[in-house]
């Protein structure tokens, strides 16, 4: 009997990373634009309709969490340009690969945002993070809402994925559930980005449909995660004074 065999395409260890960075990336945010959308996105209990975009959190958390074991022994699974910075400012990877992986997360969440509105229609309720008031008040608790909550993430990817208990069976779950109680606790206040390339793609996409309202405060959105990423490295840092150079042996594992 002839055995089937698909065409094999060799590709280099960094081409990998890359390719499962952007994989990773669309997946979480074509998770995000879904399950937040407000067409149609109905569950009848009763003789009553509930919206099922409240539990949008749960949807996210747990597909990252998938992403995560799926993908965590080719890339590390950050998917995030935030984390990328944590874990470069830690010295677990090196600037350059660091800088191929933010690329990735940025296309992978920018085709994610079009493709999503192809699907669930273009229209003022695309969801996007967004700041609902622009006054210098609700900017600084959007500021601090993603830059707590960023850190917060970017400790437990540290914590849990680079540190010398990073051989545990729980790490998946542990970031997921981390970025489904950050959803939950802050979702309304700063709409929940904690992920730079996922909150411009969908802001952008927005824009692009004639909704640009979410994209005048862009800037929160890269500065506060950015400034949890460096917080979260500080301290990992002091926590684990002699890990001072580049981990190599966990960079093999990338």
């Amino acid at each position: 009997m002839p055995v089937l065999r698909l065409p094999l395409v060799r590709l280099k260890p960094t081409h990998v990373q890359f390719l499962v960075e952007g994989i990773g990336s669309f997946i979480l945010t074509l998770t995000a634009f879904l399950a937040n959308a407000r067409y149609g996105n109905l569950v009848e209990v009763g003789s009553s309709f509930h919206p099922l975009w409240h539990l949008a959190p749960v949807a996210i958390g747990f597909m990252l969490a998938v992403l995560v074991f799926t993908f965590g022994y080719i890339s590390g699974a950050h998917f995030n340009p935030a984390v990328t910075l944590g874990v470069m400012l830690a010295n677990v990877i090196r600037v350059e690969l660091a800088i191929m992986y933010v690329v990735a997360q940025c296309a992978g969440c920018m085709l994610a945002a079009i493709f999503g509105a192809v699907v669930a229609g273009a229209g003022p309720d695309m969801p996007a993070p967004a700041i609902h008031d622009t006054t210098p008040e609700h900017i600084l608790r959007g500021f601090m809402a993603e830059g707590i909550f960023t850190a917060a993430l970017v400790t437990t990817v540290l914590h849990v994925a680079c540190s010398r208990q990073k051989n545990n069976q729980f790490f998946g779950f542990a970031i997921g559930a981390t970025l489904m109680c950050s959803l939950f606790a802050v979702g309304g206040i700063s709409g929940g980005g904690f992920n730079p390339a996922l909150s411009t793609a969908l802001q952008v996409v927005k824009c692009g449909a004639g909704y640009c309202g979410p994209l005048l405060n862009l800037w929160v959105y890269w500065a506060a995660p950015a400034a949890g990423a460096f917080g979260a490295a500080v301290v990992f840092k002091m926590v684990h004074p002699r890990q001072q150079q580049v981990d190599r042996a966990a960079e093999a594992l990338y």
